[in-house]
């Protein structure tokens, strides 16, 4: 049962630190099937730049099995195979990842790995989380209309392209006008994914107070 909740958190952790790298999380522990039979799991289907990755977690080292299993699986899902594992287990390991063209993401040491650590960090997390929505929500910070209309087309977009599509502009454009908002204090550096959810709560923020006001055009 512990070896269980382990892999699960090093799931996570790694769904996580996906996105941070600008994968796109599709599906999480995707079957594979063969001629209508399953044969199979692949812990998380990611996508980048167009394409897909059949990504395997080892929450410890990879071994020569674990390379193979992700190789079988990337090809019968028509996708890249990848792994996130704490290192190779031994030579072999690295070898046969290199020749089967099987992509590893190590794993940083300092990453937590026990349940309890797993616990801890994600309690740290969502006390944050809580204190960055509470500060967000009645503490509303002076926009100006341009702003504001930044604010609306962030949250609205799903990444920074269509962000600047709806607001006709550049991506450079939209990104010189998001780092004057985060040299302001009103947004905060990170992923487009953390820029939806402050611009999110921002708006809210003045939805609540009464200051947006200020029309589409």
């Amino acid at each position: 049962m512990k070896s269980r909740r382990v892999w699960r958190a090093s799931e996570a952790i790694a769904a996580s630190l996906l996105e941070e790298m600008g994968y796109r999380v599709r599906g999480r522990r995707v079957k594979v099937e063969v001629s209508g039979v399953e044969v199979g799991e692949v812990d998380i289907v990611a996508e980048k730049d167009g394409v897909t990755y059949a990504v395997e977690v080892k929450a410890g080292a990879l071994d020569v099995s674990g390379v193979r299993q992700a190789y079988v699986n990337a090809k019968l899902l028509k996708a890249k195979p990848l792994v996130v594992a704490r290192g190779f287990s031994d030579e072999s390991a690295r070898v046969l990842a290199e020749r089967l063209g099987v992509e590893v993401i190590v794993l940083p040491d300092s990453l937590p790995i026990t349940p309890e650590e797993v616990h801890e960090a994600v309690r740290q997390a969502v006390l944050e989380a809580m204190e960055e929505l509470v500060s967000r929500l009645f503490d509303c910070p002076p926009l100006s209309p341009e702003d504001v209309e930044v604010l609306e087309a962030v949250a609205a977009a799903e990444n920074i392209s269509d962000a600047a599509q709806r607001l006709g502009v550049t991506v450079d454009e939209l990104a010189a006008r998001l780092g004057s908002l985060r040299r302001r204090g009103i947004l905060a550096h990170g992923s487009y994914k953390r820029l939806r959810v402050q611009a999110g709560l921002t708006l809210l923020c003045l939805r609540l107070s009464g200051k947006v006001g200020v029309p589409r055009p």
